[in-house]
């Protein structure tokens, strides 16, 4: 409901409308409108960051590049899986909000200190980022979601549907072609 119809264009009635109980017994557990989108993205969050935890702890012998390429790929897999989550980050960045400020301190920036240890391990390793840090982020939020979010455009102009695996499968490989292509070895 957030993700179709905003955070405003959201009531707590139409929420508890869907899932079939009295908006009371929402009210009783959340007590307020701003308390239930807070725990939804709380547990969006936990959700990525304990995958994404997984994958290092589960990818631990791989190159620092490898490594993060499987976390990028999982990224995209998440974005696919999760096309709610996005729509509601992107629609509540373009805002100055409460909610936007928790977004961007709960969610964007936990993924961005990951990527800033991994840009410091790569660094380490000998390889080197061909753009500043706010660039860097700002890519790879921009091309792992931007293709989703443009599932209808896609559709119409392409007849490309954007969650048939296949195409998730290739978005994910270029993706990693694209952003990769922006870190060298060092020439030392």
């Amino acid at each position: 409901m957030f993700a179709e119809h905003g955070f405003r264009g959201t009531s707590v009635k139409s929420i508890a409308k869907i899932v079939n109980i009295d908006d009371s017994l929402v009210y009783y557990h959340f007590k307020t409108k701003i308390n239930l989108w807070n725990q939804a993205m709380f547990l969006m969050s936990e959700k990525y960051h304990q995958e994404a935890s997984q994958i290092i702890k589960l990818n631990k012998d791989l190159s620092n590049i490898n490594l993060g390429k499987s976390l990028t790929r999982h990224m995209v897999y998440f974005v696919a899986e999760n096309p709610a989550l996005y729509q509601i980050i992107m629609h509540e960045m373009t805002q100055n909000t409460d909610r936007s400020d928790w977004l961007a301190e709960n969610m964007l920036k936990p993924f961005s200190d990951r990527l800033e240890k991994v840009l410091e391990d790569y660094s380490q390793s000998g390889y080197q980022l061909k753009m500043p840090i706010a660039n860097y982020f700002s890519l790879n939020i921009g091309i792992i979601w931007t293709f989703f979010i443009m599932d209808k455009i896609n559709k119409k102009l392409y007849n490309v549907d954007v969650f048939q695996k296949e195409e998730i499968e290739r978005h994910a490989d270029m993706v990693i072609e694209l952003i990769y292509s922006s870190i060298t070895k060092s020439q030392s």
